[in-house]
């Protein structure tokens, strides 16, 4: 339903009817609230998303306990004021608030320029929204990738072609991680993408992005939860570097994906070191993920961002997709090593509304533990 002021509105008086000047565009409804005011100086949108997990775990050497969280508790507002772009997005699960965009874009030679809080440019799977990924959980490459940072970015394109580049303050709350201290230092990121639209409903992608940190204070880690989000028994280290030192790092990413019709391929590869004055630790990480439409769709695809969107079902039933992934992380100087196969089943009921169901079996260190997992999770946003 659209609420919307227009034009001329009519109103009865005296007996008639009087032909009176109305406001401009004031409120809609149709899939979210979006608010526009009198003179068009602001228009806001504000919406949010629910995720709510669940697991059982098939346990092995680690203890993993299973049962229900709040994944996500999101609420956002977007849109333009006096012509500048906007996103705040604050996330309640758990009992805390966590500020996740908090920025302005402006148009600056035919792209956009971001100031604020944000994803850096680095890895597809990291910068496609939750609400959109295949799985449950991204892949394990992906906990490389910097959470939302504060820092300066631009995202351009040319015709086919799209690039961007940010820098930005490397700062990671441990505490809230499990862990103890903070890290902090500088970074710096680029992402540059191809994607031809081969025909219709054909559609190719590939690209590379890079990613530098300096001067990081305290303990530099990246860890990985084997089997999902709540494994938190069967979460391991691949990078763990706490000498006093300053350390550094410096990643690599290629990613391809490819969509035709209603089956769809994509994969990323990682590669890279940590390191200080004493200590090197090289990682690399790799998946490899398959999906196919029972019902018909095609997974959209936004060939100016290089990110998958929202699935929208043809049919009043829904939407029905399977898919399969394999997913790998090493450190290459412990010869450490984590490995899993992730079997999905998802059913959208309707754009807003998804429920997902998910086998993780993983693999630690060549059998030293080996969970198992199904997952499922409700969700919905607007």
């Amino acid at each position: 339903m659209i609420k919307t002021i227009k034009g001329m509105a009519l109103a009865a008086c005296a007996g008639g009817l009087i032909a009176q000047p109305a406001l401009a565009d004031a409120v809609s409804t149709k899939g979210g609230i979006k608010v526009k005011s009198d003179d068009g100086s602001f228009v806001g949108e504000f919406g949010g998303r629910l995720m709510l997990d669940a697991a059982v775990f098939d346990n092995d050497t680690a203890d993993n306990v299973s049962g229900t969280e709040f994944r996500r508790l999101r609420l956002h507002s977007k849109g333009k004021i006096h012509g500048l772009g906007y996103k705040i997005e604050v996330d309640f699960a758990d009992g805390d608030t966590v500020t996740k965009d908090a920025h302005l874009q402006m148009a600056v030679a035919g792209g956009k320029l971001t100031i604020g809080q944000f994803k850096q440019y680095f890895t597809m799977e990291n910068l496609t929204s939750s609400r959109y990924t295949t799985y449950m959980e991204r892949s394990y490459l992906t906990s490389f990738s910097p959470s939302y940072q504060v820092g300066v970015g631009y995202w351009g394109n040319y015709e086919a072609v799209g690039y961007g580049i940010s820098a930005f303050n490397a700062y990671q709350d441990e505490d809230a991680d499990g862990g103890n201290g903070t890290t902090e230092g500088v970074g710096a990121s680029a992402r540059v993408i191809f994607s031809p639209s081969l025909s219709d409903d054909v559609q190719l992608h590939v690209g590379g992005s890079a990613l530098v940190t300096g001067g990081i204070e305290g303990r530099n880690r990246v860890r990985v939860r084997a089997a999902g989000h709540l494994s938190d028994a069967s979460r391991y280290d691949i990078v763990n570097i706490n000498t006093g030192e300053r350390s550094e790092s410096t990643l690599y990413a290629v990613e391809f994906a490819s969509i035709a019709g209603p089956l769809s391929v994509q994969a990323e590869y990682l590669g890279g070191s940590f390191e200080t004055e004493t200590v090197e630790q090289d990682v690399a990480a790799f998946y490899a993920s398959t999906s196919y439409f029972l019902t018909g769709e095609s997974r959209p695809f936004n060939a100016k961002t290089g990110k998958f969107g929202r699935v929208k079902p043809r049919k009043a039933h829904g939407a029905y997709e399977i898919a399969a992934r394999y997913d790998y992380v090493e450190n290459d100087s412990s010869d450490f090593e984590i490995e899993s196969v992730t079997l999905g089943l998802n059913w959208y009921m309707n754009p807003q509304v998804r429920f997902m169901l998910n086998y993780i079996a993983a693999d630690v260190a060549e059998g030293s533990d080996e969970p198992n997992a199904v997952t499922a999770r409700m969700q919905f946003d607007f």
